[in-house]
């Protein structure tokens, strides 16, 4: 390898650069999937009562939502709880500035799996909307629209992306291979005609791809879990969304050194059965 370092070298920062990328685009993609998995979440209504309202009412009122047509389930949160709730979620400082409970008690009604859809949850918070029951109804219509208006795209790109990188990084090694090959030709043919197996001939070149193919993504990866640690130092909501980043970056490191030692076997292979037939 330090013989043929301006062969090498050059591949190896490719190899590093594809692999950072591919790094990348993995994370990207786990993000979004982490996105569309809590989208199913969003699939809910919150309707506010007014203070004073006695158990009965309450009761009926539930019973009422729970034979709506789309409603799937329905939980009554009192106002202590949702005052408790929020506590947990944001700084006590934000609710210094008023007296008492400022959130009054509401339901939360989730659609059916079958019909979590924007258009069927505005029209289950318009039905909800239009009863003189509820003070205020509120859902995250926009999220879920913007959503699923991205979703094909979200989805799509960081697939399309990660599999560009990985057809560049074959072109890459394949041609690394090559190149090394073509350099050393002498000493594979004096090895073929003293008698060395193909897997003599081949297993230092397998070596070699698979080494830069490690050293590459490994480097690659630990520079990406570096940026984005200091990045989620600095926002905590990107540090709530990197569950499972480091399975994620290892695939990265397995698969680009396997992709390396494959073609590099590949390209030898196909080397050897050229000069076996010019030799017939």
């Amino acid at each position: 390898m330090r013989q043929h370092r301006t062969v090498i070298l050059p591949s190896f920062a490719t190899i590093f650069l594809c692999s950072l990328l591919l790094a990348a685009s993995f994370t990207a993609f786990g993000a979004v999937m982490r996105v569309l998995s809590m989208e199913r979440n969003l699939y809910a209504v919150e309707a506010f009562l007014p203070e004073s309202v006695d158990e009965d009412s309450l009761q009926v009122i539930q019973n009422r939502l729970e034979h709506t047509k789309f409603i799937d389930s329905v939980t009554f949160v009192s106002a202590d709880s949702a005052l408790a709730d929020f506590r947990r979620h944001f700084s006590g400082e934000m609710l210094d500035l008023v007296e008492g409970n400022p959130i009054p008690p509401f339901f939360r009604v989730t659609l059916g799996e079958e019909n979590k859809n924007p258009a069927t949850l505005i029209e289950v918070k318009n039905n909800l909307a239009r009863t003189e029951i509820f003070e205020e109804v509120q859902a995250p219509v926009e999220w879920v629209e913007k959503i699923a208006a991205w979703k094909f795209r979200m989805i799509f790109w960081p697939i399309c992306v990660s599999v560009l990188l990985l057809f560049t990084l074959s072109l890459i090694i394949c041609n690394s291979v090559r190149l090394s090959l073509l350099s050393r030709r002498l000493l594979v043919e004096n090895m073929k005609y003293a008698g060395g197996s193909h897997f003599f001939i081949e297993f230092p070149f397998v070596l070699q791809g698979a080494f830069q193919g490690l050293v590459g993504s490994g480097l690659a990866v630990i520079l990406l879990a570096v940026v984005l640690n200091s990045v989620a130092d600095a926002f905590p909501i990107v540090a709530a969304n990197l569950t499972g980043l480091g399975t994620g970056l290892f695939l990265v490191v397995v698969l680009v050194t396997a992709l390396s030692g494959y073609f590099s076997f590949r390209t030898v292979r196909e080397f050897l059965s050229i000069k076996r037939n010019e030799q017939e």
